[in-house]
């Protein structure tokens, strides 16, 4: 029983990450902006299998930096404010917590339903902020942190470990999309190229919520 709800777990991080890498980041970039929704993944592919092979952003970030130069050159970006953008956003990115990391809040809530220690609905934006200062540093330092400040068991951090052998590739391609996301998003509006179109925004939302509601019933 314990295993099966540890895989559980494990699934759907995986699948939320996948939804997240695959759809949600790079269809944003696509309702805001001009670069499309594939372009985004195709121009960054070989950064985003390494990440993900790797379990390594900081390796990737020179070539996630070209891919969004890449991006913002060929939908005409060009100008010379935008163009060397990527270079200043991306590193500077890598500092805060990315959607990577932030996923790995879901643990929390899991530890505590695992643990019959559940962390309240009235927590949750408790959680969201703690949880996001705490991720700037070690991110194993940070769960035992949190594991402490919401009154979840210490000794489900081994669970943690367990399934980060999976979870990190996951969180790690996640984080490569993102910092792409970041650099094109960031460079776009500074360039005055970020568009907001109210029909496209709803659909992109709309789809999202159908297709994240889909893959968990479907799990």
């Amino acid at each position: 029983r314990e295993l099966g709800r540890s895989q559980g777990y494990v699934l759907v991080y995986v699948l939320m990450a996948l939804v997240l890498a695959l759809w949600v980041l790079p269809g944003l970039v696509a309702a805001l902006t001009p670069v499309r929704h594939w372009d985004l993944l195709s121009s960054s592919r070989d950064a985003l299998i390494t990440a993900f092979v790797t379990g390594n952003l900081f390796i990737v970030l020179p070539s996630l930096i070209e891919s969004s130069k890449d991006l913002l050159a060929r939908h005409g970006l060009t100008d010379p404010l935008a163009k060397d953008l990527p270079a200043v956003i991306v590193p500077a990115s890598f500092s805060f917590p990315n959607g990577g990391k932030l996923m790995s809040l879901s643990f929390i809530l899991f530890a505590g339903w695992y643990a019959d220690a559940p962390v309240p609905l009235s927590d949750y934006p408790r959680l969201l902020l703690t949880g996001f200062l705490t991720l700037f540093g070690s991110l194993n330092a940070a769960v035992p942190f949190l594991l402490d400040v919401f009154k979840v068991p210490a000794d489900t951090f081994q669970l943690f470990l367990a399934t980060g052998i999976v979870n990190a590739r996951f969180s790690t391609l996640v984080a490569a999309v993102h910092t792409v996301a970041v650099g094109v998003l960031g460079s776009a509006a500074l360039a005055g190229a970020i568009r907001f179109d109210l029909l496209r925004l709803a659909r992109f939302a709309l789809i999202s919520v159908l297709l994240t509601a889909a893959c968990l019933g479907g799990l």
